[in-house]
């Protein structure tokens, strides 16, 4: 079969939907692009930290990886808290090992985030990649650990789900989002992975399956690196098809796909099935050893909108349909001037359609309180909302001004923000509130709250940062402003100084000098915007209370 067949197939094949794919990815995922070890070499892996060897916990457990999972993450407990080897860790994440299963999770979380891609070792790989961050997707769904995929769509700057309880108590849109339903290595006790976390898991299994079932009904959902006996995979699809009568099985006719390697065999594209729960399943198998044909036709794809402007829609309107206040009034009318013109009740206007009509629909209101989304400011009713660019500047602003309400930012305007911007940065809104950091905080916040200065860093950027710390010759902010040429390039390299080498102030007129251009795509404005996170980061965040205490008591 030749290159153009399997990619023109799914080509086609993918016509016959309106909407962008979902990926699912799996461990075979990690080892095709990380060469890291499926479950059992895991645990493999792991026995070396304990006396008790990997054939025993293999045959005290029946091989179930889960179980021998389990039974190691409670011998290692006492390893870790009492040898030396792990004084360093314990140091760092003491505060994370909450119960005897901790310490395992630890140690692989570890492990996994040290694991990163690295370009110019296999060709074929790299050309894969590069073919994979061009995609037109909604979404991935995944139950690997490792941040991969974060790492693949960095630029992307999707929103991030850990864990069954973060997606199932969220108001996710479907639109550029990552969905880690087994957890990740950058949250350590959420990993599912000994048999009390699978019974945990499983005990809420369906309503994972209700919450993933729309992504099924509604779109291709391409799996990767899965097998079809994939007890992961089996389980999720009885959930979901134990919700659907017959007539409704049928809507998942042709939206699930399987890619596989062909192992040298004949590359193919075909129909098969499967059978779940005794319901055969249809579903479409692709056979190749090259998945460059597989990402090809999915960059192909053509959106109206970008992500990030769909989910800035969606997630507005959500809000609107959601909030059901009777005080509110919404008029709705056919566009002919008079319609909306002569109603002085109006209060909030959503249009949808082409811009020459807006422009007209703001002559007929000049005397009204009328705004573009991107100027809406404080009003004593109606929806708030502030553009990038107004958040930033407030970052950036002198620490005595400040233009916007911050407990309002934080109660109202940021938790639905952070759906369709979720880098956004957030210290020191929380620094000069009247709230501080307390418990009703939303989540996003919180999270955004605990990170450390290495999380704002792509993987190429830390790894640089390792590299160059003994014999860079850049000292300074202003240093490597003046030693590269392109702006790109001078932001990238700020972030690789580090924390301790960025003057603050320095750093802060160079993000005045460039707001206007926060709304940049591209690598450009990717590392502009993590600067203004890095400044937030340095400026205002939690270490920095720590410090002003430290000083409080040495001072005494």
């Amino acid at each position: 079969m030749s290159v153009l067949n399997i990619e023109e197939q799914l080509s086609n094949h993918l016509k016959k939907f309106t909407t962008a794919p979902f990926l699912f990815i799996g461990s075979g995922f990690s080892k095709r692009y990380l060469n890291t070890e499926d479950w059992e070499g895991l645990i493999r892996k792991f026995c070396e930290l304990v006396p008790k060897g990997f054939a025993y916990y293999r045959s005290k457990a029946d091989s179930k990886w889960d179980v021998a999972a389990q039974m190691l993450a409670e011998d290692f407990h006492e390893v870790w808290w009492s040898n030396e080897l792990y004084t360093e860790s314990r140091n760092e994440y003491e505060e994370l090992a909450t119960n005897k299963y901790s310490p395992l999770k630890i140690e692989i979380s570890k492990y996994l985030k040290s694991q990163k891609y690295q370009y110019g070792i296999d060709p074929k790989n790299d050309n894969e990649l590069d073919e994979l961050k061009e995609v037109v997707i909604d979404g991935i769904i995944t139950t690997n650990w490792d941040t991969l995929i974060e790492d693949i769509f960095h630029e992307e700057e999707m929103q991030t789900y850990i864990g069954q309880k973060e997606l199932l108590f969220s108001n996710n849109l479907e639109v550029n989002e990552i969905y880690k339903i087994h957890g990740c290595s950058t949250d350590p006790n959420s990993l599912v992975l000994t048999e009390k976390d699978y019974e945990e898991f499983n005990a809420r299994n369906a309503y994972l399956a209700a919450k993933l079932l729309t992504i099924f009904i509604e779109h291709p959902v391409i799996f990767i690196g899965y097998s079809l006996s994939d007890e992961n995979i089996t389980k999720i699809l009885e959930s979901i098809t134990s919700c659907l009568d017959g007539t409704n099985i049928d809507k998942l006719k042709d939206r699930l796909i399987f890619v596989g390697r062909a192992g040298g065999e004949t590359e193919s594209f075909q129909e098969s099935s499967m059978t779940v729960n005794g319901i055969t399943l249809p579903i479409t198998r692709i056979k190749t050893d090259h998945f460059e044909k597989v990402y090809k036709p999915l960059g192909r794809i053509k959106r109206k909108f970008s992500t990030r402007k769909l989910r800035q829609m969606k997630s507005e309107m959500y809000e609107l349909i959601k909030h059901n206040d009777p005080k509110g009034k919404i008029h709705v009318v056919e566009f002919d001037g008079d319609g909306y013109g002569n109603n002085n009740d109006v209060e909030f206007v959503v249009g949808f359609g082409i811009d020459h009509f807006a422009q007209q629909v703001h002559g007929f209101i000049d005397d009204k309180d009328f705004a573009k989304p991107s100027e809406l400011r404080h009003s004593s009713k109606g929806y708030k909302t502030y553009s990038r660019k107004d958040l930033l500047s407030e970052i950036v602003a002198d620490e005595d001004k400040f233009a916007y309400d911050y407990d309002e930012l934080l109660k109202d305007t940021l938790p639905e923000k952070l759906k369709s911007d979720h880098i956004l940065p957030v210290n020191r809104f929380v620094k000069f509130s009247s709230l501080g950091d307390y418990e009703d905080l939303d989540y996003k916040i919180k999270k955004k709250r605990n990170l450390k200065y290495r999380d704002f860093l792509n993987s190429a950027q830390k790894k640089e940062m390792g590299e160059l710390a003994f014999d860079w010759q850049f000292n300074s902010v202003e240093q490597v402003y003046e030693g590269y040429k392109t702006l790109e390039e001078k932001l990238y390299y700020i972030a690789v100084l580090g924390a301790k080498k960025i003057n603050l102030e320095s750093l802060r007129q160079i993000l005045i000098s460039h707001i206007d251009m926060v709304d940049e795509k591209g690598q450009l404005g990717a590392n502009l915007r993590r600067l203004f996170r890095i400044y937030d980061y340095l400026a205002f965040g939690k270490q920095t209370n720590k410090k002003i205490n430290s000083q409080a008591i040495e001072s005494k």
